[in-house]
């Protein structure tokens, strides 16, 4: 079974710039990512999935440095993206989250690999509760194509309900352990708030930080509060542009 991390990938923000690009000690924050995932020992192929635009071709530049692969597809339809991506590489499997979680959790990511590999008729798995940015998906190629032939929406940035709404589908939500059930903490990049976060986690934790397991994370968090209290308050803008996003065109 060949297993690949696809990372959705694209360099349109409006709210901070170009934020993958963005330099903490000198390294860009998609490369903090994709450098924690190459010490998964499950995954077989880390892709960066970006789109065809020009504006992301850095990613490809990004990708090639970091010698791992990438994909440039439909620039909204992200799970036609996501799909061609998991054909072109030969992919039985993909895991997925954006590029805004450099701190995702490699400890789960795995724990949804080995589910799947007992479990193989599920078609999404999802981890819930975790700290915003540290969860992601397990997806079947074969149930992204067959949302392919039935969704009338061009644009697929917010796609979970074609699976969750349709009944078309077996989704499960892997159990999570009491101590990582924590949605109060944000972890994730899309405000300028969210950069000032990072940015004094990383440079607290140096070369470190590439081998961080979500229990070292939240204990640092837990202990340093005024850091937490940096971007708390970007969740509720987050969810609010997410539910304006999230409809279903079926």
């Amino acid at each position: 079974m060949k297993i690949g991390y696809l990372v959705t990938a694209r360099l349109k923000s409006t709210r901070l710039p170009k934020k993958l690009l963005l330099k903490i000690n000198g390294t860009e924050m998609i490369t903090y990512m994709i450098q924690r995932l190459k010490y998964s020992k499950a995954i077989n192929e880390i892709i960066i999935c970006t789109s065809t635009n020009v504006q992301d071709k850095p990613l490809e530049k990004i990708a090639k440095k970091l010698k791992v692969k990438c994909f440039r597809g439909s620039e909204n339809d992200v799970l036609k993206r996501l799909y061609n991506a998991a054909v072109k590489f030969n992919l039985d499997y993909i895991v997925n989250i954006t590029a805004d979680c450099p701190l995702v959790s490699i400890e789960y990511v795995e724990r949804i690999i080995d589910y799947y590999k007992k479990n193989s008729d599920v078609d999404l798995i999802r981890v819930f509760d975790l700290p915003h940015g540290a969860y992601s998906y397990g997806i079947k190629p074969k149930a992204i194509k067959k949302i392919l032939s039935f969704k009338k929406s061009s644009d697929t940035e917010v796609w979970g309900r074609y699976f969750t709404d349709t009944g078309r589908f077996k989704v499960i939500d892997l159990e999570v352990d009491a101590e990582h059930k924590r949605p109060d903490l944000r972890m994730t990049l899309d405000y300028p708030e969210d950069f000032e976060f990072f940015k004094i986690i990383f440079e607290h934790f140096k070369e470190d930080i590439y081998t961080l397991t979500l229990d070292d994370i939240i204990n640092y968090l837990d202990n340093n509060k005024s850091v937490v209290d940096i971007n708390k308050n970007c969740e509720k803008l987050y969810k609010k542009r997410w539910q304006s996003q999230n409809k279903l065109e079926v």
